[in-house]
């Protein structure tokens, strides 16, 4: 009897296993299911321009252009993020890249991003580029360069564990992380553009080799700003200064001289500065 009962247990233990893995499985079937027979929608075809294979390098224009109309409420940001999603799967190495910058840009200028990010499992399908052999150098460390910033970042991502479980993770199988870049990669999220930042009248010389700033401006008006003012000049300041720095280091010097984004970028830089010596 005894020997009976102790079979029993182990049959109910044995089928409580199971029925985990079973519903396991269903689970992650219904999910790849509703991903697959998801219509179509517009935000796809921006995400494939932005990520397009014809693209020799980022294109930071559509890709802020994006953010912008998430922000602004243009577009949905599930739909932008699923849809990046889709692109980080494909096997070409471009679109690969291409897609894990946009994910990156958008992480860094749109607030809601991070939760789109956890809820569609965008993590899962990193991984999954990490352990692929077939996954060019590049794409690979870009991909862990992202994780590994995202999950030491635990005072803002902490109602996110996913980040964090992500990272110590991969972590534990003794995957080596390349290290972050120079640049920040810590969320940094664009304040509203109701902000009012005084109007500057900037002219900027780029010469052939050096970037030559002749900057003639009517100093703005003394003024005093409240904190949340403050903040959020601080933050323009700051994600102005990050972009700069990522169009800078991924582009060749001579176009990145002439480029309209990177000179975009260092006029906000000079509106910033002045501010700053108001606020």
């Amino acid at each position: 009897m005894d020997k009976v009962s102790s079979f029993s247990e182990l049959l109910k233990i044995g089928g409580s296993e199971v029925s985990k893995k079973v519903s396991a499985g269903v689970s992650s079937m219904s999910f790849r299911v509703k991903e697959l027979f998801q219509a179509p929608n517009p935000t796809d075809k921006l995400v494939e321009d932005a990520t397009s294979e014809n693209l020799e390098e980022p294109d930071w224009a559509m890709n802020l252009e994006l953010c912008d109309m998430i922000n602004q409420e243009k577009i949905n940001s599930v739909d932008l993020i699923r849809g990046i999603k889709k692109r980080i799967t494909m096997k070409q190495p471009r679109i690969q890249y291409l897609a894990l910058v946009l994910l990156e840009t958008c992480v860094k200028n749109c607030e809601k991003a991070f939760s789109e990010v956890a809820a569609e499992r965008v993590l899962d399908e990193m991984v999954k580029l990490i352990d692929d052999p077939q996954t060019v150098v590049n794409n690979r460390n870009k991909a862990l360069i992202l994780i590994e910033a995202w999950g030491v970042s635990t005072s803002e991502l902490r109602y996110l564990p996913v980040f964090e479980e992500t990272y110590k993770s991969l972590k534990s199988r003794g995957i080596r992380f390349p290290g972050c870049e120079n640049e920040s990669l810590a969320p940094i999220f664009t304040p509203p553009r109701s902000s009012s930042i005084p109007e500057v009248d900037t002219t900027v010389t780029v010469a052939a080799q050096n970037v030559n700033e002749h900057v003639q401006y009517n100093a703005p008006r003394v003024q005093s700003f409240t904190v949340e003012e403050t903040k959020e000049a601080f933050d323009v300041a700051r994600n102005s200064i990050e972009l700069l720095s990522t169009v800078l280091s991924s582009s060749p010097h001579q176009e990145a001289l002439h480029d309209d984004l990177a000179v975009t970028l260092v006029q906000q830089c000079r509106r910033s500065q002045t501010m700053m010596r108001t606020a």
